[in-house]
């Protein structure tokens, strides 16, 4: 038999290794949620074990040198775990399609519905110029409808809330101008009224010397 291993053969056992671990990890999992029957932790923990047996007995015919090159290996896979990805998420991330990371492909309907959101999110009351604006380049250049109602920026708008406080604010303006003070109104209530040939006082006169 050989006195070493191959590359392949390397990752045998550190995948039986992480096996040996992740079987005691599930069981311990899934005995606290409640989901495992006696019979089913028998199971896996006899799985661990004879898995255990057969990694020892494989390390233990390895020369010194092997061994530790397998140590140093699994040492850094405890620093860094194992991943175990299916052939699709092989190639998504070491395969043909790494380079589709750099553009994200998304239909338009869904394009359309995120930008809404960015746009609620960061164009509602905005008063920033579109030159300071980040997010109006990804707009613009993806044709993003535009809604053009404020002048600092085509994708800024005004708020239904925003519009009904200037209303108010407005409506007390209004009122506040139309308010007669009381020195006006004073006036007002002494006036000489033509049509009635009449005074009204808004004050009660002093007797004083008329019982004379």
């Amino acid at each position: 038999m050989k006195t070493y291993l191959s590359g392949a053969e390397l990752n045998d056992l550190l995948f039986v290794t992480h096996l040996i671990e992740f079987n005691r990890t599930t069981v311990n999992n899934w005995e606290k949620r409640g989901n495992l029957t006696k019979e089913e932790a028998k199971f896996l923990r006899t799985g661990a074990t004879w898995t255990e047996k057969f990694l020892t007995t494989v390390l233990d015919r390895m020369p010194k040198k092997e061994v530790e090159k397998y140590a140093k290996r699994t040492l850094r896979a405890q620093q860094d775990p194992i991943r175990i990805l299916d052939k699709w998420m092989q190639d998504r991330v070491f395969g043909t399609y790494e380079t589709e990371f750099e553009v994200v492909k998304v239909e338009r309907p869904q394009f359309e519905q995120l930008a809404m959101v960015a746009i609620h999110a960061h164009c509602r009351d905005c008063n920033k110029s579109y030159t300071e604006c980040d997010l109006y380049d990804i707009l613009e250049d993806n044709l993003v409808p535009r809604c053009e109602t404020k002048c600092n920026c085509a994708y800024a708008y005004i708020s239904e809330e925003a519009k009904q406080r200037a209303e108010e604010k407005k409506k007390l303006k209004a009122e506040k101008k139309n308010k007669v003070s009381k020195r006006k109104a004073k006036k007002i209530a002494n006036r000489f009224d033509e049509n009635q040939e009449e005074y009204v006082y808004n004050f009660t006169p002093k007797n004083k010397g008329l019982n004379k």
